[in-house]
C-alpha cells in the first residue's frame, strides 16, 4: 500500500475537479473512464458531489506533466475535500502502488468497496488511454466546460 505523505501541505496543487452529485446527468460524450469514476464515487458527501484536488510533490511536477517515468516515492495525492478522503499514488521501482486514507493518515481502504486498493488498480490499469504509468489525465470538471 502506498505511503501516507506527511507533507501534503507542501505539495503543489496541479488540478482541480469535481465528482458531481448522484443526480447529475453527464454529457453523452463523457469518456467511459469518467463515467465509471462518477458512478463509483458519487455516494461521497451524501450524494451531493465533492471537490477533488490533486497535489504533486514539487520535485515531481515535470514527471507528472509527462506521466512519468516516475522516481520512487509519493507521486500524487488526490483529495475528495468534502469527505477528507485521500488517495495516494506512489511509485517504487517504476511501478505504481496505491493507498486510501483519511486526513489523519488512517487507512480507510476497507470502509467502502470503492476505496479498496484493488479498485485503484482496476481503473488505473484498465483505462490505459487515460491512465499512464499509474496517473490519470482527464479531470471530470473539463467535460462541463
Amino acid at each position: 500500500m502506498a505511503t501516507f505523505p506527511k507533507n501534503i501541505n507542501e505539495m503543489v496543487l496541479v488540478k482541480q475537479s469535481v465528482i458531481p452529485g448522484k443526480n447529475v446527468i453527464l454529457p453523452k460524450e463523457t469518456p467511459l473512464f469518467l463515467q465509471e469514476t462518477v458512478k463509483m464515487y458519487n455516494w461521497i458527501n451524501n450524494g451531493e458531489g465533492t471537490k477533488l484536488n490533486i497535489f504533486v510533490p514539487k520535485e515531481k511536477i515535470e514527471q507528472y506533466k509527462n506521466h512519468g517515468p516516475y522516481t520512487d516515492g509519493v507521486t500524487a495525492v488526490a483529495i475528495y475535500e468534502d469527505q477528507n478522503i485521500v488517495f495516494v499514488t506512489e511509485h517504487i521501482d517504476g511501478e505504481p502502488i496505491y493507498g486510501t486514507y483519511d486526513r489523519a493518515g488512517n487507512d480507510i481502504s476497507k470502509t467502502h468497496i470503492s476505496l479498496e486498493i484493488n479498485k485503484c488498480y482496476q481503473c488505473h490499469e484498465g483505462y490505459s488511454d487515460i491512465c499512464k504509468n499509474g496517473t490519470c489525465a482527464t479531470p471530470i470538471i473539463d467535460i462541463f466546460k
